[in-house]
């Protein structure tokens, strides 16, 4: 079902017109430095053909991935169940997921007599391709197979399983209270690292905090951390020590050494942790009589979460939907002529087109019923010529919904003999209309429904402070926004809205998230299969990051309770 719902009141509210070979890597990941996303993928078949006179077919599944030279790679293969038309198979094959790239699979069932008999001299049964995103976004697909030969082949179903996607966050806040005083004219300037043990028992720092000018109670901010950076091992060894030391900053780096403790995980996820206090001590002052620390360290807030990956919310239900508003000012030039940017060839089409062919693939297979609510913004609609920079492009303002990645092509194309090309380059009225759907999905507090809009320009916004302002207010809601340059224009205020170092501010209000991702689409002319990559690169860090915060979990899993004791907390020598 779709999440938009265009009614008899959108329609006064939105403008609109009306117009008539081998296997890579098999069954095992490759080793990375980097992290991934791997999936397995577990299968079974239903009523299979029987290629075997005095038995039933032995089948086997052989997994191949389409690669950037557009030939069949062999990623992996379950094993062979013997005399099975209705095969489960045990062994499931992994393969690493990539949102921000189409991953077509082809799945292969194999009749295999032998066990030495190769792929090649085995009696084929019937096979299936299908993008990734497709099965993640199901997370239990069934599809039937096909054969050049024969109609009736069976149906394979598919499971998908992230391997590596639950995790812990730790959000810690300290403060210290009677900190040395290690400047002979001021107090400290006191800041804290936190460093993990690791295997050969040497400390590695994994946090430095900001640093308390001239304080001896400093109040440091919270702060979030990967559980898994704290403490190597936190499911088997939750006890390792984790260094607390404290510091005087000076501004030649010669910093003073204030005191340690030591804290563990078993600590932090203590229910009272927030609670607990520790001593600094500074192992040269021991030996000083009536020395009894360096200062207080209190817990001041601790929780540790539990938190999920962006394939979780998309396996848990989530729906990624998707807006597109396309630029109608005369900048682009006349559609009729070859220098326009709206000029379709019969080519490749113009980079319009381009541009939201390779994103709409993609972002497809994670919308069940995939359609797309498509405008356009700046055109001058008939009969009249007003300006609108919120219209159907499929001439419906009831209805903005078009079929599928086509659908959206063929409205665009229709309104480009309709419609004319004016101005300005407003589209903040765009940025607000989604953000209206992205409250009401806000308000379920369910991980159901996610928005994109996507804003395809040939300059830059008009109306920046005003999309500023909208931006500021969408980051609340379940909504991101991404924005691709077409033409020669300066975008250097895109890459302000792009708010990667700094965050926006809108009349002393800050965003509470980055939503926008800007993308050049020139840059990627000569590549375009980059561009996708780079456009939504973004996007399952700001899912991930929305539901974090509001502490949602995936749509499937929202009953899921984990009740935890208190701990006692273990006594550290100095």
């Amino acid at each position: 079902m779709s999440a938009y719902n265009y009614g008899s009141t959108a329609a006064s509210a939105v403008g609109g017109y009306n117009n008539g070979t081998t296997a890579a890597w098999g069954n095992t990941p490759p080793a990375t430095t980097k992290a991934q996303t791997f999936v397995e993928l577990t299968f079974t078949c239903e009523n299979l053909r029987d290629m075997d006179v005095l038995s039933k077919s032995d089948p086997q599944i052989v997994l191949y991935q389409k690669n950037h030279e557009q030939t069949w790679k062999e990623l992996g293969r379950t094993e062979k169940v013997s005399n099975a038309l209705n095969p489960a198979f045990e062994q499931p094959i992994p393969i690493i997921f990539k949102f921000e790239k189409r991953q077509d699979l082809r799945i292969r069932v194999f009749d295999i007599d032998d066990s030495g008999q190769s792929i090649g001299m085995a009696d084929f049964l019937g096979e299936l391709e299908i993008p990734l995103g497709q099965i993640i976004a199901s997370r239990v697909l069934r599809k039937p197979l096909t054969h050049p030969r024969f109609k009736d082949c069976g149906s394979v179903t598919i499971s998908a399983t992230e391997v590596n996607g639950l995790h812990e966050l730790a959000c810690l806040k300290f403060e210290g209270v009677g900190l040395d005083k290690k400047d002979f004219l001021g107090k400290s300037d006191p800041y804290y690292e936190l460093a993990r043990q690791n295997s050969d028992g040497s400390f590695t720092t994994v946090y430095r905090s900001e640093t308390l000018p001239s304080t001896l109670n400093p109040k440091w901010k919270q702060h979030e951390i990967n559980v898994k950076r704290l403490c190597l091992n936190p499911t088997e060894n939750p006890g390792a020590p984790i260094l607390f030391s404290c510091y005087d900053h000076d501004d030649d780096g010669s910093h003073d050494f204030i005191g340690y403790f030591v804290l563990t995980l078993t600590q932090l996820r203590d229910r009272n942790a927030d609670h607990h206090t520790y001593e600094l001590i500074n192992p040269k002052m021991l030996k000083k009589k009536h020395y009894e620390n360096s200062g207080i360290i209190k817990i001041v807030e601790c929780r540790v979460e539990k938190t999920y990956s962006f394939l979780d919310y998309i396996m848990g239900g989530l729906q990624l939907n998707c807006t597109i508003a396309i630029d109608f000012t005369g900048s682009n030039g006349d559609p009729q002529t070859p220098r326009s940017l709206h000029y379709i060839s019969a080519a490749d089409g113009n980079h319009y087109q381009q541009a939201w062919l390779s994103i709409g693939q993609i972002i497809q297979d994670y919308d069940s019923d995939k359609l797309f609510p498509a405008f356009g913004f700046g055109g001058a609609l008939p009969p009249h010529g007003q300006v609108s920079f919120e219209f159907a492009l499929n001439g419906d303002p009831s209805n903005p919904l078009c079929a599928g990645v086509t659908g959206v092509m063929d409205a665009y194309k229709s309104a480009l003999l309709t419609v004319g090309l004016s101005g300005p380059t407003n589209c903040a009225p765009m940025i607000r209309h989604v953000s209206k759907l992205a409250v009401t999905a806000a308000q379920s507090r369910t991980a159901q429904n996610y928005y994109v809009l996507l804003i395809l320009t040939d300059g830059q916004f008009t109306d920046i402070y005003d999309c500023i302002g909208a931006i500021v207010e969408a980051a609340d809601y379940p909504m991101s926004i991404i924005i691709i340059g077409v033409g020669h224009a300066d975008f250097s205020d895109m890459e302000r809205l792009d708010a990667d170092k700094k965050a926006l501010q809108f009349n002393g209000r800050k965003s509470t998230r980055d939503i926008v991702q800007f993308v050049p689409f020139n840059s990627y002319i000569a590549s375009p299969s980059a561009l996708p990559a780079a456009v939504l690169a973004e996007l399952p860090r700001q899912v991930e990051e929305y539901y974090r915060k509001r502490r949602i979990t995936p749509y499937l899993k929202a009953t899921e309770k984990e009740e935890q004791g208190p701990i006692p907390i273990p006594e550290y020598e100095d």
